[in-house]
Order: structure tokens, then sequence, then C-alpha cells
């Protein structure tokens, strides 16, 4: 567990950690202590998308929070940046985070070529996503036919039906 003081010397002041070490499949617990009055804070990371899910949170801290960062059993050994933001911005302070590989059992030097990483795969979009998109094709093709402004309309709000269903999936 890594701890985060905020106000502690002052308003709006951020105390991180230099650097947390984690493994893959096991996660950042974040335990953040407030020693003054209650304040918004925003976690932050912009280059965590090959180790975590996590992007971007806002909390409101009382006292003490937990805020847990999982780590991809997938994720090999790297490092990520974590932003720690008060004062709307103010004050920003920033710790690594250290990816390392797991701890295997010692048995001895084994010459072991690095395994090959797994290809990337896109899911495929649900049917809830892929309908709107189909309808809204369907409805240009017969707006390019008959020119009928109606069917342009009825094209780019299917169209923007089916960002919004991608949108909440995301966010889910």
């Amino acid at each position: 567990m890594s701890e985060i003081h905020l106000n502690r010397r002052g308003i709006n002041t951020i105390e991180v950690p230099e650097k947390v070490e984690v493994a893959p499949g096991s996660e950042v617990l974040l335990r953040i202590i407030n020693h003054g009055s209650p304040l918004h804070i925003t976690l932050a990371s912009a280059n965590s998308s090959p180790y975590t899910g996590f992007f971007h949170e806002n909390l409101y801290v009382g006292e003490i929070e937990e805020f847990p960062i999982p780590i991809r059993e997938s994720a090999y050994p790297g490092v990520f940046d974590v932003e720690v933001i008060a004062g709307y911005g103010a004050r920003k302070a920033t710790f690594r985070v250290v990816v390392r590989e797991p701890a295997g059992p010692e048995t001895g030097p084994v010459a072991v070529s690095p395994p090959a990483p797994a290809p990337a795969t896109t899911p495929r979009p649900p049917a809830t996503v892929l309908a709107p998109v189909g309808a809204a094709l369907i409805l240009y093709a017969l707006w390019l036919a008959y020119r009928i402004d109606l069917l342009n309309a009825a094209a780019f709000a299917a169209l923007l039906l089916g960002v919004i269903l991608t949108w909440l999936r995301q966010r889910s």
C-alpha cells in the first residue's frame, strides 16, 4: 500500500512516494490521507494503457480514501506515471509505477527465451453498436439514391446513436 498525503504541509500540498513497484496481476493500492479540509483531487495517467485500464479518476477525499489501480496479468515489465492534481490544477505531484516481472521459483539458471508477445486482438463490438451503424449505412445509401434530406438526417442520427452506445459501453 502506498500513501499519498494531502494538506499536510499547507493548503493543497501533495506528498507522493517516489516510485511504487508492482507485479502483473496485482494492484497499486493508494491510501490517500487528507490532513486538512475535504477536497477534490484528480488521479490521472496518460501512459498507463499497456499496464492497466486506469486512465483518470476524480475523487472526493474527506479524511482517508483508498483507491486501487489494477495491473493487467498480461502486462510486460515497464513503467508509467500517475499524477495527483489538487487545487483545480494549481498543485500537481507525479510518482512512477514500476511493473516488474513476477518473481518465480528459484530453481537455478535455466536459459529460456522470453515469450513472444500475444497478438493484439480487437474485440468485436456488440450488436447494440453494430445495428445503428448498419442502419446508418442503409439510410445513407438510400439518401444517395433518392436525395431525400430526411434520410440523410436519419443516417446521421443513427450514427450518433452508435457513438453514444459505444461510449456508454466503454464507461461500464
